[in-house]
């Protein structure tokens, strides 16, 4: 089954908003997903499925930076001459100059004429390729000849460890908040977009999505103070992992204090909106921390003493701990299970 074929065969089995299946669909290209179903490792349901538990984890969208306006945002006055400054040399960078000679001959493009412009690359480019992993069985060797590789001796079939994934390459669309992506032929001009977009965004702190951008628009990407990253939530065997996640702040040295505390602040925010299996309703403006009382207490009856009944859990706490004493079981057992839960779903 082709890619686009494929594409709309999820669409149409996951049935979500078009910004909404665009971030799973991108998820699934990513993971290398869409690769294993186009070789045949599994089933187009099966992809479903995974975009299904994708929706379901409540995975967070690969947000864009934004493009830089004309005039500075009020209170950003510094990252935005920042961007300006950034971008001018990278329009001089001679991999930039290169590409854009070789294939944009007539001048930068609207940035409403991007998608119009990959598509027509991607026809030109020709049918899509896939990179392939697997274990070289014991006392093969590698002979080279050139950039050419033979194995010795050849390797007729491969039994187990096989991973199919997709060149993909990083974009945006006007007004989009998210990141779009779409496979590449290897070799071919978007292959080429692809590594200059990511060797841009590894130089000059861009995401590649913006840098893909600029090369083909000249747009200015904006280079935040702080970039957050919020994971999914975290599933192993059926059980949630939620206190496993942790938030990422990818920081400008220059930054200031109020600049990262704001970030932060729009971190957790948007951990909060995620779906969490085992987690009750809370705000972090109404968030307590977890007394010493409650810590000791969480561990005392989940760990320590979980192979005992509450009674005698209830018992040994109030033998040890007089000063903490519950005179109720149905107490001590409501507060040891509000204890765990705060720990493993903060």
């Amino acid at each position: 089954m082709r890619e686009n074929e494929l594409r709309e065969f999820t669409r149409k089995a996951l049935r979500r908003t078009p910004a909404v299946f665009e971030v799973v669909w991108s998820e699934l290209l990513n993971l290398g997903y869409v690769a294993d179903v186009q070789y045949g490792a599994r089933e187009p349901v099966w992809l479903a499925e995974q975009g299904r538990g994708i929706l379901a984890r409540g995975t967070a969208a690969e947000r864009t930076d934004g493009a830089a306006d004309e005039q500075p945002p009020t209170g950003a006055e510094r990252v935005w001459a920042l961007s300006q400054l950034v971008a001018h040399q990278a329009a001089n960078d001679p991999d930039v100059v290169a590409f854009r000679r070789a294939y944009l001959a007539d001048g930068l493009i609207a940035w409403d004429d991007v998608e119009g412009w990959l598509n027509a690359c991607a026809d030109k480019d020709g049918e899509w390729t896939s990179d392939v992993s697997f274990t070289i069985p014991p006392g093969t060797t590698v002979e080279w000849d050139g950039p050419t590789a033979r194995f010795n001796p050849p390797i007729a079939a491969v039994p187990a460890g096989i991973h199919f994934s997709h060149r993909t390459l990083a974009y945006a669309q006007p007004g989009d908040r998210g990141v779009r992506r779409r496979s590449v032929t290897a070799g071919g001009v978007l292959d080429g977009l692809r590594i200059l977009t990511e060797n841009l965004a590894d130089a000059f702190a861009w995401q590649p999505a913006l840098a893909a951008v600029f090369v083909l628009t000249g747009i200015t990407p904006m280079i935040p103070a702080a970039r957050i990253g919020v994971p999914a939530v975290k599933i192993r065997h059926k059980m949630g992992l939620d206190w496993s996640r942790r938030i990422t702040l990818n920081i400008d040295p220059a930054a200031s204090t109020q600049e990262v505390l704001a970030a932060f602040e729009d971190a957790r925010l948007e951990y909060e909106r995620h779906p969490r299996p085992h987690a009750a309703p809370t705000s972090h403006a109404g968030r307590r921390q977890a007394s010493v009382k409650h810590l000791r207490l969480a561990a005392f009856a989940g760990v320590e003493h979980a192979d005992k009944p509450w009674a005698a859990r209830f018992r040994l706490w109030n033998e040890r701990f007089p000063d903490w004493a519950y005179p109720a079981e149905s107490n001590f057992r409501r507060d040891a299970g509000a204890a765990q839960r705060r720990l493993l779903s903060p």
